[in-house]
């Protein structure tokens, strides 16, 4: 079994996907959990995007490796049907201004939607007052923002700021991703900081399955 998931790492990494994808069919077939196998795909990924970052991969890599992701996801949790933004989001999700990065956004937006999860994706470069307004008008619960580059984190200082002052808004839980640790999460004032698209999924659930809890004790 540790075999299968160091060779699959070792396949996204090597943008080899016609390996990862055989790979990826043999662990399921060998009873290898679908998430488990997800799991080594976004490090392989993860991997891909350092690379870049240093200067050694060409951006036609970093998205041919997010292609394969996509790829395994459809063979591993099934397709999903394409739609537009919900009207009534459970999670806003948005790159925060000064940001343009949108592959590890989109790849957690899809895990969600997977997940059955109603997200409002606002895109990239999104001002911290779109924020603030988008979760005025939908009530969403929830809002995650993903950034890649250190600019970022006073953009989503920002925003975070900003939603902890508005009085309708002071229960929302916020989630960052992307170049991010617990001292960027301190720095910014957000409740949680996740690396890894699932357990990003696994908080939102989580969090909306306690609120739905105290709404019917209510």
């Amino acid at each position: 079994m540790p075999k299968v998931h160091s060779l699959l790492v070792s396949a996204v990494v090597g943008i080899k996907e016609e390996r990862a994808l055989f790979l990826v069919r043999q662990g399921l077939e060998k009873g290898i959990e679908p998430f488990v196998l997800l799991e080594d795909v976004r490090t392989g990924l993860e991997i891909v995007g350092d690379m870049y970052n240093q200067g050694k991969y060409f951006l036609a890599d970093l998205i041919v490796a997010a292609e394969i992701y996509k790829q395994v996801q459809k063979i591993t949790l099934g397709e999903l049907e394409e739609s537009i933004n919900p009207k009534n989001p459970q999670v806003i999700f948005g790159t925060v201004e000064k940001d343009i990065h949108d592959i590890g956004k989109n790849i957690t937006i899809s895990t969600m939607q997977h997940y059955g999860l109603a997200v409002l994706d606002l895109g990239v470069n999104v001002a911290p007052k779109e924020f603030v307004k988008t979760l005025l008008d939908t009530g969403a619960p929830v809002l995650c923002l993903s950034g890649l580059i250190s600019d970022s984190y006073d953009s989503m200082k920002e925003t975070v700021s900003l939603v902890r002052k508005h009085p309708n808004l002071f229960e929302t839980i916020i989630i960052i991703g992307g170049l991010v640790n617990q001292t960027v999460c301190d720095y910014i004032g957000a409740d949680y900081w996740v690396k890894n698209c699932t357990l990003g999924v696994d908080i939102c659930r989580k969090v909306l399955n306690q609120k739905e809890k105290l709404l019917h004790q209510a």
